[in-house]
């Protein structure tokens, strides 16, 4: 309900009498501003955006590490590589400073992207990472240091990995961060080598952001039924998933190997949460150019994640939530599409494990796809199939019917003219015919459509004419 400006000012002097007309105006701000703040971040939060590390050194001994400037690049494509010999008298390690342009608040997440080789398995005690402060302009440690092994928690996995933590002190309290420092040390017998991305925190966006985007990909194997040192396959350039190139020409390949066993992933993720009830839209082909159906998809396996938890149980090629259909055109492309039933930020595609599992599958493209706004058409409030007559047009209005309560509905004409906001329109019709109106869905926080624009059409019939009465007689 929106209040007159005079009539809240009443409100207020009754409840403040003698309060002193300067500074009313400040608790105006006060009892206006702050309830709003409030709903929109509990209501309809805005998303967060990545801030990574602005900056790096290295430090090493016997070690070094390879392109480091790639480790602070902003880009979750590139990465420096850290490497320790073989030790033969005495220690070899190799490290790396990540720091960020201010210092980060206690509490705050801290993720780091790394590639976990195989032979670092059982031995992820050498690997550490370790939150630092300036102190006279050394980086000092701040909390507790971390394996890599144990904050991945990996039983038996290898490939592109993502740990995400709360930096604390043995006492477990939250600590204050300038950056993180990631070592790698060798051990006896064996030399050690392990890739650094980049490392972020998430912070609230300078404005509006394109929403429902994917960023980043985690590629590897993992076991499945068998020692993952024995494990074969891989997955072949795994960016052009989601490369959004419109002619599907490109694609990432997921190959088993020989030991069809063990399993290949690929995690997508998203620059934002998806909602409950948004689904998941791949492009999927057989590298063999042969039919695919659900059925086929043994060993196929996507599940959502929130961060690190999972969003719902795993979905396989019997779960309810897929539909497979062909698309049209050369190469039997086809679009799996599951609607997933709680807030995601990421989807794991997983493949192989067990016996029958497909070898190979080729993956073109992979999006968030939010429900398309549903409308209604009414007439004075009653609901109408359609046509309706040129006397009634001036009480036709659209109702959007599922409407998200985080979503602003947008209404244009043919030619993309912005012709109304909000969850219902009512058009100006002054003459009969066809006409088409779209309606798309923008969430909060977001500058992009969440959802198809879609078409909404109306065919006005002309008023009938005055009638022709004719008299026969009876002959």
């Amino acid at each position: 309900m929106r209040i007159p400006l005079r009539a809240l000012k009443a409100i207020i002097n009754s409840l403040l009498p003698g309060f002193p007309g300067r500074i009313w105006y400040a608790a105006l701000v006060c009892f206006i501003y702050f309830p709003l703040q409030i709903h929109a971040q509990t209501g309809c939060p805005v998303p967060k955006v990545r801030k990574y590390v602005s900056g790096q050194r290295t430090a090493s001994l016997l070690g070094w590490v390879d392109n480091e400037t790639l480790a602070a690049d902003a880009n979750p494509v590139t990465f420096s590589t850290l490497n320790a010999p073989i030790p033969l008298l005495g220690l070899t390690f190799a490290t790396q400073y990540l720091r960020f342009n201010s210092q980060v608040a206690a509490g705050t997440p801290l993720s780091v992207k790394i590639i976990y080789p195989t032979n670092l398995l059982g031995a992820g005690s050498s690997a550490t990472v370790q939150p630092f402060i300036y102190d006279n302009g050394t980086e000092k440690a701040a909390g507790v240091s971390s394996s890599v092994g144990n904050l991945l928690s990996l039983l038996n996995g290898a490939g592109d990995m993502e740990l995400t933590f709360t930096p604390k002190d043995a006492a477990g309290n939250p600590v204050a961060y300038d950056g993180v420092w990631i070592k790698l040390s060798g051990i006896a017998g064996l030399a050690m080598n392990m890739g650094v991305y980049d490392a972020w925190i998430m912070q609230d966006p300078p404005g509006d952001i394109s929403c429902n985007q994917a960023i980043d990909v985690l590629a590897g194997i993992r076991a499945g039924g068998v020692n993952l040192l024995s494990a074969t396959g891989g997955v072949v350039n795994k960016w052009n998933a989601i490369d959004n190139d419109p002619s599907l020409t490109t694609y990432a390949q997921l190959n088993t190997g020989v030991q069809v066993l063990s399993q290949v992933f690929e995690t997508v993720v998203f620059n934002t949460p998806a909602k409950a009830g948004d689904s998941v839209y791949l492009v999927l082909q057989d590298p063999g150019g042969g039919l695919l159906n659900l059925s086929l998809l043994t060993g196929f396996t996507i599940q959502p994640y929130l961060g690190t938890t999972p969003a719902g149980s795993p979905i396989t090629n019997s779960s309810s939530l897929l539909s497979l259909r062909l698309l049209s055109g050369p190469g039997q492309k086809y679009v799996l599409a599951a609607a997933i039933p709680a807030a995601f930020d990421r989807v794991d595609i997983q493949m192989g494990g067990v016996v029958g599992a497909l070898s190979s599958l080729r993956i073109y493209d992979v999006k968030v796809v939010s429900p398309v706004p549903v409308y209604s058409l009414t007439i004075n409030g009653n609901l109408t199939p359609g046509p309706i007559c040129i006397k009634d047009a001036d009480k036709l209005k659209f109702n959007i019917t599922n409407a998200d309560p985080c979503a602003v509905y947008k209404w244009y004409s043919t030619d993309n003219t912005l012709l109304s906001t909000g969850n219902d329109y009512t058009p100006v019709i002054t003459s009969p015919g066809n006409f088409t109106w779209y309606v798309e869905a923008i969430r909060n926080g977001c500058n992009s459509v969440v959802s198809n624009r879609v078409p909404v059409h109306v065919t006005v019939e002309p008023r009938p004419g005055k009638p022709l009465l004719t008299i026969q007689l009876n002959p």
